[in-house]
């Protein structure tokens, strides 16, 4: 018979780890928060000052208490360096479902699989323990790369929110994509 503490954590994948959002982790936050790129990328097209940054990370403490939604800092899993944050927010516990947010900050870490890395953990944290039955996410369309690797995580397109963003002087499509629990038992046991 296997023991609990013979099955791997969620919270470690192959080359991050996740773990709660710190104080401290403010001042890599602000590294890159206000990169153009970090900023289009999560649809936070104005520049935030570090208080509202103060602010942000004591209000997902706070909904993490509450079981609202729960959002974890990505580091490194051998040097600890902060890469980004990985989200479950609208938790639904009637509907068992959630939507899924990830952003890698520093564009010279994106394309490196951590932020695939993180999604895989956060689907294990989201079925395996909060007992969730679907979970969704928003990507922009026109990010193929992104959408490429959801698809490959086992997500599936249900729905395009047409012109939803504006970006750069252009309205652009939105596509909805999600992954329901039998499907992520079906690629990841």
């Amino acid at each position: 018979m296997t023991s609990i503490y013979d099955i791997p954590s969620p919270f470690f994948g192959e080359k991050i780890k996740l773990r709660a959002v710190e104080m401290s982790d403010l001042s890599d936050i602000m590294k890159h928060w206000n990169s153009y790129e970090t900023r289009v990328s999560l649809g936070k097209y104005v520049p935030s000052s570090s208080k509202e940054r103060e602010d942000w990370i004591k209000k997902v403490n706070e909904q993490a208490s509450k079981g609202e939604s729960f959002t974890f800092a990505i580091v490194h899993k051998e040097s600890e360096e902060f890469l980004g944050t990985v989200a479950l927010k609208r938790i639904n516990m009637i509907n068992r479902g959630a939507s899924l947010s990830v952003s890698i900050h520093n564009p010279e870490n994106q394309n490196k699989g951590y932020g695939t890395d993180a999604t895989r953990c956060i689907l294990k944290i989201g079925f395996n323990i909060f007992n969730l039955h679907r979970i969704e996410l928003h990507v922009y369309e026109f990010t193929a790369n992104a959408v490429h690797v959801y698809e490959k995580l086992g997500f599936k397109k249900v729905g395009v929110r047409r012109e939803a963003s504006y970006i750069i002087g252009k309205y652009r499509n939105d596509l909805v994509m999600d992954i329901l629990e039998e499907e992520f038992d079906e690629i990841y046991g």
